[in-house]
């Protein structure tokens, strides 16, 4: 059986799996790094994802990228007890950020971020059954004001109704702190951004022989904290709460078992509790439909492109609808068993905190290297870059980023891993924005499982 990005063929009876990419308003931050620290985009599946890791694709037998292979020697071992596993695990970082506040007047700090986490996984006949629950504590040694402790609650299920036919359901819910280099973040804020929020979805998944049909409905309720500025002036955060409403449908067909063609439609609606006084009403409805293919070059490359359109309309004439050409696209390299190398791009329609902006266009290209320098030792570096144009004010983003990174595991309960990260961000435009550099260095240590 092979993989080959958004399909998975088996040799004898092609089957097709469809990739869902959650909107940005349903993206929290990769929580599973607190089992196995990685890049931000972790390969394994987690109940604090969704179900989009797992519920559309099929295991993997051969070509598999180095952060995807299993190693039953060094991976942690679960607890078992009455026909669950249950695995326990403390992520422990030391941060070193030069720029805390993400602004042209750096101030850096010492950071110590604690992420204690438990996952449960049962199985009860044709439903399997997870739940995960973590806490993210991140202690300032100089700018005290800065510290935050998030936390994160999930519960998933998946029903497998017969042997090509799966039901999930799941829901998160919890508090974040919004990261100051974020597009959205405000920028005269003495202290980071929270909100909490409860979000919930369910969705199916069907074969039949060459043709796989997928669904998801999902739904999410956000909160935000006020906050306050230089001269400790209340700083209303209450026009960004909102509930999102999402429906994704998508189809693939195996024409070979090389080759597939796919069509994803997303439709999504955003309701606004509040609005700022004389500013528009940020309400509004959207969609995007991309049509592509799936392929497999040769036995060391893959790749998979989308393209289509999309558009958000504002239920205001105050904001602009916003409209245009989608993509994404992602090619695997695998230069050797033990190097994957990884090129990813983007573009799409993102929502916008910002007053007197809803909406902003955001495109972005990365590319990545995992190198298994030894069996128990993975070293990554990665490069991207990304622009972002705003709707409604003149202003544009230029991100720049870069990242090494080392992961070494010692024994199936213990793992070290160090990280380097650099970001460039250049504001350009009439009302500029957040313009910054910032350099990070990362060091810390896994437990987890028995």
């Amino acid at each position: 059986m092979r993989q080959s990005g958004l399909v998975t063929v088996v040799q004898k009876r092609p089957v097709i799996s469809v990739y869902f990419r959650p909107i940005q308003a349903l993206v929290l931050p990769v929580l599973v790094a607190a089992m196995f620290p990685s890049s931000v985009n972790a390969q394994q599946s987690d109940v604090l994802e969704d179900f989009r890791s797992e519920s559309l694709q099929f295991k993997r037998d051969d070509n598999l990228a180095v952060r995807d292979r299993p190693q039953p020697e060094y991976d942690p071992v679960p607890y078992r007890i009455d026909g669950a596993e249950i695995m326990p695990s403390i992520n422990i970082d030391t941060l070193y950020d030069s720029n805390i506040f993400a602004v042209r007047e750096a101030s850096d700090d010492l950071i110590l971020r604690v992420r204690p986490k438990i996952t449960a996984v049962t199985q009860l006949g044709s439903f399997n059954i997870a739940t995960a629950a973590e806490v993210d504590r991140r202690q300032y040694l100089s700018a005290g004001s800065q510290s935050t402790t998030d936390y994160t609650l999930g519960l998933r299920g998946r029903w497998d109704a017969g042997q090509d036919g799966q039901v999930y359901a799941g829901t998160r819910n919890g508090q974040t702190t919004e990261d100051r280099s974020d597009p959205a973040s405000p920028l005269n804020l003495q202290e980071p951004v929270q909100y909490r929020y409860a979000s919930g979805f369910l969705g199916a998944a069907q074969s039949f022989n060459r043709l796989r049909i997928a669904g998801r409905i999902g739904v999410e309720m956000r909160n935000y904290e006020d906050g306050r500025d230089g001269l400790d002036n209340l700083v209303d955060q209450d026009f960004r709460n909102r509930t999102i409403f999402t429906s994704d449908l998508a189809a693939e067909f195996a024409i070979s078992p090389d080759t597939s063609v796919f069509v994803n439609g997303k439709v999504n609606r955003r309701d606004y509790v509040k609005q700022p006084v004389l500013e528009p009403s940020r309400d509004s409805k959207g969609y995007e439909v991309t049509v592509g293919t799936s392929f497999q070059l040769s036995k060391l490359i893959r790749s998979e492109i989308g393209i289509g359109y999309f558009r958000q309309n504002f239920e205001d004439a105050g904001f602009e609808d916003v409209d245009g050409f989608a993509a994404r696209a992602k090619l695997e390299y695998f230069i050797t068993p033990l190097v994957t190398l990884t090129a990813r791009g983007n573009r799409g329609v993102e929502e916008s905190s910002t007053l007197g902006s809803g909406a902003y266009v955001a495109t972005s290209f990365s590319l990545t290297a995992d190198y298994e320098l030894l069996r128990n030792l993975i070293v990554t570096a990665s490069a991207g870059y990304e622009r972002d144009r705003f709707q409604d004010i003149d202003r544009r983003y230029n991100i720049t980023n870069v990242a090494m990174r080392a992961e070494w595991r010692l024994a199936p309960r213990y793992a070290f891993h160090a990280q380097y990260d650099f970001r460039e961000q250049d504001a350009s435009g009439t009302f500029p924005g957040r313009e910054f550099s910032r350099h990070r260095f990362l060091a810390g240590i896994t437990i987890a499982g028995m």
